[in-house]
């Protein structure tokens, strides 16, 4: 202890000498806190000091160095531990029972849901079906009613040409609405 109480004493005489250099220094004209040294005592004080810092700093430096190591890989490895942790307990939790009954339920709402889709369109197909039985059965009962009240009134019948297609040319007697009275 009593050697690098002795190299204390010494690194703050070299301090308190570049420190009296610095306030001797002549000043430099028009440049107010600048001051003119001399390089080479200034750098040969330097030197000196650097060469009387006790080993003990150098020493400090590489245990911090080893120790920031130390940290860095401890890190890393309890990174790497808490990693293989989670996919320890993933693959657990896979294998529960409770995991793979959660995955049946799934499996069998996706059935569920499936067959009631289906049940769903072929449900809608046939309300289609009868609406359209529906509406057909009334045009036809409305054309027949329309045919008996014509009838009643004591117009003649009127009937509803076929479609013409190509091959058969439009009937002579139309009246322009696809209608012709029949003298039946």
């Amino acid at each position: 202890m009593v050697g690098m109480r002795e190299d204390m004493e010494y690194i703050s005489g070299v301090l308190d000498e570049l420190e009296a250099v610095v306030h001797d220094a002549s000043g430099v004209p028009m440049r107010k806190g600048r001051a003119v040294v001399d390089r080479a005592d200034l750098l040969a004080m330097l030197d000196e000091l650097r060469g009387s810092l006790p080993g003990e700093l150098s020493e400090a430096e590489a245990i911090r160095r080893e120790c920031a190591a130390v940290v860095a890989g401890a890190e890393e490895e309890a990174r790497r531990i808490v990693e293989e942790a989670h996919e320890r307990a993933e693959a657990k939790v896979l294998d529960t029972e409770l995991y793979r009954r959660s995955q049946r339920r799934a499996a069998e709402g996706e059935d569920r849901a499936e067959r009631y889709a289906h049940e769903i369109r072929g449900g809608s197909e046939v309300y289609q079906d009868r609406v359209m039985d529906q509406l057909e059965s009334w045009f036809q009962d409305s054309l027949v009613s329309v045919g008996e009240s014509r009838q009643e009134l004591g117009n003649s019948p009127v009937r509803r040409s076929p479609m013409p297609s190509a091959e058969t040319p439009p009937p002579s007697e139309e009246n322009g609405h696809g209608w012709r009275a029949s003298s039946a």
